[in-house]
């Protein structure tokens, strides 16, 4: 035999890599029959070319045949004394030389053996099957099968065939893909498989189909399409156990490539899985052209797809432009899938795991390594009949995992229109992992403001880890949490980069309440916010967001960078503590301190501290706590304190037990009052006791002014009039601000007392201020300290007072236009000291003053 040389396939029309492989393939093949060539010239010459293992002798090996020669021997030997029928004792020996206790035994032995050797290897050539394609080779092939326990092998060509049935244990074996094909013959009805497993009904097993093409044909009889159920595909098993399919081409069926199934998509029975295929493998297979999917899987499970090729359905199996034709689909009621290291193109969904409305969804699906080329939505979890708000929830659609998957450049095609081009998307389903996923998007191309990934439509408990994208730049967002009725929610995305992508990075709809982001990175140029959401109840851990015009938009609020947004019982840098309430945190503490209510704190802290009810605070403290039903109850600075009194700050110190008793001191909200066991001193340099007072023509009285009353208001104090006081700028203590309020806002009694009345809040009763019925909290007030009329009288104490030229040291005063006089007899306050001598010019001196009350 010679070198063998083949011709190169012309590549015109025809996809670049598929006929590379073809091509390799031929260049493989011709190799292989060389070095056969060549071992069979050396076998030829070889001076120990066989043992006895390797020669026949009457259906035996020759090396058999002598074991069992010296075996008889032996044992007629050893049973030579007599006692036994010599034929019968031979008869124990089995073929292979092996001595049986029992003749029984050996006859059931070599029973058995005899039935697991019924195996035929048999080309189908030899039953009278046509290569050429010229033929119809379709009874060839049943002769070939006969009943199964068959390997058929097929030489390289085109078989023409109106469908070949195998049966269990059956090996159909061809010379590899493109090198022998299976053809369906004109005359073959739209509804006929080029292959497909004998018995769907009762089921097969152990079929094995390698090493071939499929050719359904479609254009026979001037054109024909897809019968529907199982039908039109190129294989089907339907009902299988064991099967595996590897190295087939699938090319142009009317519903499926392969499909991997039971008798029926029509199951109605609970335990869905019975009668659908088990324990079957589709490796390194490829399709094109198929009108529905490329490899689908239905009621069955421990299916394995594993390094496949699927590219550009016609989508014939639907109406124009509602084509839902998918690279691989894991379909209804599937179970235990592993859909590992395979490549999709040109579909309307490059892997599908689905269900239609009244069948169970798939479960415990597996997703690894997937890469997904310019398929309109690469990536789809979905449960149909349970996304709306009046759906029922999807009791089966659990648990998916998708590992290091790659979506690359989705893109609209015509095969369904409407339906816009995302990398993932999750609808109904619950429990799914996502691990290492990347989208690369194509920055160039329009994508018509659609979100990249979409978790929507009722899914929960959605884990991301290890998420990338980029190059959406003309999308909606790159990542999308739909809210609303039909919200998903239970969403945590953590260790993920998005670059150079969409306008939006991630957006959270509204009534999303459990969504976590953490330790991520948004970065682009010329974005519009990195994340967004209605509200504030997403958990963020350390985001970081650039190049957008905002870095987050949370509950309305913009902000330059991502805040970290933690809710939830909350403990920070403490040893021990235990914030019970989900609203309530521990922070810097130790002691095992405990918020037990709603939007409490226990902050630097320790001993044991704690809080209840709500609104609580413990701040900077030991051994001091919070306690009854109302709320707004704050202990500060203080040890073994406890603060039963709602609206209030508490303060203190006691060794012991904490109680109320070692309060020292309260800040009262309710009534405005603050008490205290110690005195209060003012360590300023203010002098005197002051009340306000409004001057009787509405104007500014300048500062250290002698004032007279006039009425209950006040003017500056001339000859003969008793002085109140003087306009002070040194007062310690001030009285009459209503700084806070207009000064009939709450009603008094007679007596001037605040009258009070009574309260529930928060199931406690408060005693508080009764508000005015005149009183208008729309309009602005202004406080007194503001306004000119106005002014603060110093009535005891040190002040400065504007004297003229006959006042000195130890002097009483009277007043002349407000300005101080020596007074002869009976005068007012005594000088302390001539701050600044009498200036003609200005028209005043300056002098300190004590001011008694006897004055």
């Amino acid at each position: 035999m010679g070198k063998y040389s083949y011709k190169k396939a012309d590549t015109s029309g025809f996809d670049r890599q598929y006929i590379k492989n073809y091509n390799q393939n031929l260049e493989d093949i011709g190799n292989d029959m060389l070095d056969l060539s060549n071992g069979l010239s050396r076998h030829k010459t070889a001076e120990h070319a066989h043992t006895s293992d390797q020669i026949d002798h009457g259906g035996f090996s020759l090396r058999t045949y002598i074991d069992g020669l010296y075996n008889r021997i032996r044992n007629l030997i050893l049973n030579a004394d007599g006692t036994n029928v010599k034929e019968v004792v031979d008869a124990r020996v089995d073929a292979e030389g092996n001595i049986a206790p029992l003749l029984k035994e050996r006859l059931d032995k070599e029973y058995n053996k005899l039935l697991r050797k019924i195996e035929r290897d048999v080309n189908v050539d030899d039953y009278g099957a046509d290569p050429t394609g010229v033929n119809d080779s379709t009874e060839a092939f049943k002769k070939a099968i006969g009943n199964g326990k068959v390997r058929l092998n097929l030489s390289a060509g085109t078989y023409i065939v109106k469908g070949v049935k195998l049966p269990s244990w059956t090996y159909l074996i061809g010379q590899g893909m493109g090198v022998t094909t299976l053809k369906l013959h004109e005359d073959t009805p739209a509804s006929e498989w080029v292959i497909i497993n004998a018995d769907p009904e009762s089921g097969n097993r152990n079929i094995v189909v390698q090493g071939m093409s499929l050719d359904w044909n479609p254009e026979r009889q001037g054109g024909v399409s897809s019968t529907g159920g199982i039908h039109s595909s190129c294989l089907t098993f339907a009902q299988v156990k064991f099967g595996i399919v590897r190295e087939v081409e699938g090319i142009n069926p009317g519903l499926h490539c392969f499909d991997i199934t039971a008798p029926t998509y029509n199951i109605s029975t609970k335990d869905y899985t019975a009668k659908g295929s088990k324990y079957v493998w589709v490796d390194r297979c490829i399709g094109s052209g198929y009108g529905d999917d490329g490899i689908t899987t239905h009621y069955s499970e421990y299916i394995f797809i594993t390094h496949n090729v699927m590219t550009y359905p016609s989508g014939k199996a639907h109406d124009k432009g509602a084509s839902n034709s998918n690279g691989i689909e894991v379909d209804d009621g599937s179970k235990h899938v592993w859909v590992v290291d395979n490549y999709t193109e040109g579909n309307v969904r490059g892997v599908e795991v689905k269900a239609h409305a009244k069948w169970p969804a798939p479960c415990n699906v597996h997703i690894r390594g997937h890469e997904s080329f310019r398929d309109v939505r690469s990536f789809d979890l979905r449960h149909i009949g349970h996304h709306l708000v009046s759906d029922p929830w999807s009791e089966t659609a659990r648990d998916v995992t998708l590992v290091d998957c790659t979506a690359r450049e989705p893109v609209f095609n015509s095969l369904y229109e409407g339906i816009g081009p995302r990398a993932l998307v999750v609808s109904a389903y619950q429990r799914v992992k996502i691990i290492g996923f990347t989208a690369i998007g194509d920055p160039t191309y329009d994508y018509r403001g659609n979100s990249v990934i979409a978790f929507q439509y009722k899914s929960r408990k959605i884990s991301v880890t290890n998420l990338q994208v980029s190059g959406f730049k003309n999308a909606g967002c790159d990542v999308k949490v739909t809210g609303g009725d039909q919200r998903t929610d239970d969403v945590f995305i953590s260790d993920f980069v998005i670059h150079d992508s969409a306008h939006n990075g991630i957006e959270i709809g509204g009534g999303v309440y459990n969504v976590n982001l953490d330790n991520g990175i948004l970065h682009t140029s010329g974005g519009t916010a990195g994340v967004t959401s209605p509200n504030t109840q997403t958990n963020i851990s350390m985001v970081r967001s650039y190049g957008y015009k905002d870095a987050a938009i949370l509950g309305g609020q913009k902000y330059s960078f991502v805040p970290n947004n933690i809710k939830g019982g909350f403990r920070a840098a403490s040893t021990s503590g235990h914030p019970v309430d989900k609203t309530s945190a521990v922070i810097a503490t130790t002691g095992g301190c405990t918020t037990k209510g709603p939007r409490n704190v226990v902050l630097g802290a320790s001993g044991g501290s704690s809080t209840t009810a709500s609104r609580q605070a413990v701040i900077a403290s030991n051994n001091s706590h919070t306690k009854g039903d109302g709320p707004s109850r704050v202990v500060l600075a203080a040890n073994g304190v406890i603060n039963d009194n709602g609206y209030s700050v508490r303060g203190g110190y006691g060794s012991g037990s904490a109680s109320v008793g070692n309060t020292r001191w309260e800040l009262d909200s309710t009534g405005g009052h603050i008490r205290g066991t110690g005195r209060v001193e003012s360590v300023s340099d203010f002098k005197d006791f002051a009340e306000y007072f409004e001057s009787a023509d509405g104007k500014k009285i300048d500062s250290s002014c002698l004032v007279a009353l006039e009425g209950e208001k006040i003017r500056k104090a001339g000859e003969g009039d008793k002085i109140l006081g003087v306009v002070s700028e040194t007062a310690g203590v001030v009285l009459g601000g209503a700084a806070f309020y207009w000064n009939e806002q709450y009603e008094r009694n007679e007596f001037g007392g605040l009258v009070y009345e009574t309260v529930i809040d928060g199931g406690e009763e408060l005693s508080v201020p009764k508000l005015n019925p005149d009183y208008d909290p729309t309009l602005e007030y202004v406080p007194r300290d503001s306004r000119d009329e106005w002014h603060v009288i110093g009535l005891i104490g040190q002040v400065f007072v504007r004297i003229d030229e006959t006042v000195n040291v130890g002097d009483s005063v009277s007043a002349i236009g407000g300005i101080a006089t020596k007074a002869e007899s009976g005068g007012y306050g005594t000088v302390m000291k001539i701050k600044s001598p009498y200036d003609a010019e200005k028209g005043y001196g300056v002098a300190q003053m004590i001011v008694t009350p006897q004055h």
